[in-house]
C-alpha cells in the first residue's frame, strides 16, 4: 500500500497556514503558520523546512472567491502561489474552493471554547486544516 502525503495551504498576505494528512488516516491536522516577508513577498526559507520534513505528494491550495462564486484579488494571489509552489518542489498542485474556510475555522475555534478573537495564527492553521479536509473528503 502506497500511502500518500497531502500539504494544505490557507494563503494570506500576511501568513499562510499549513495543514498535512496523509491517505491512510485521510484526517488533516494544521500544523504551521509561516509569515511572510515585511513586503509581502512569499517566504519561501519557511515553506522549504516544512517541505523538506514530509515526503510530500501533492499541494492542496484554497481558493477564496467571493460570496457570488467570482473571483477577488486573494484569488489570483493564492494561484500564484501554487503556481510557485509547483515551480519551487516540482509537486503538483490542486485548488479548491474555500469559501467561508476562515469564518469556519473561527467558529469552531469559539465553539472550542478559544478567545472570540483568537490568534490570527491559530485560525490560519485550522482553515488550512479545513481546506484539505474538505479536498480529502471530495476526492479520496
Amino acid at each position: 500500500m502506497n500511502i500518500k502525503t497531502y500539504l494544505g495551504f490557507d494563503v494570506g498576505t500576511k501568513r499562510t497556514g499549513v495543514a498535512i494528512a496523509n491517505s491512510l488516516t485521510q484526517s488533516a491536522k494544521g500544523i504551521s503558520v509561516v509569515t511572510n516577508h515585511k513586503d509581502g513577498s512569499t517566504n519561501f526559507k519557511g515553506f522549504d523546512e516544512i517541505v523538506n520534513a514530509h515526503n510530500v505528494d501533492l499541494f492542496v491550495v484554497g481558493l477564496p472567491f467571493d460570496k457570488d462564486g467570482k473571483e477577488q484579488e486573494m484569488t489570483f494571489i493564492a494561484k500564484s502561489f501554487g503556481r510557485k509552489l509547483t515551480a519551487r518542489y516540482k509537486i503538483e498542485t490542486v485548488f479548491i474552493d474555500e469559501y467561508l474556510s476562515s469564518s469556519d475555522a473561527k467558529k469552531q475555534l469559539k465553539y472550542n471554547h478559544y478567545h472570540p478573537n483568537a490568534n490570527r495564527g491559530t485560525v490560519d492553521k485550522l482553515s488550512a486544516e479545513l481546506i484539505l479536509q474538505t479536498w480529502l473528503e471530495e476526492n479520496l
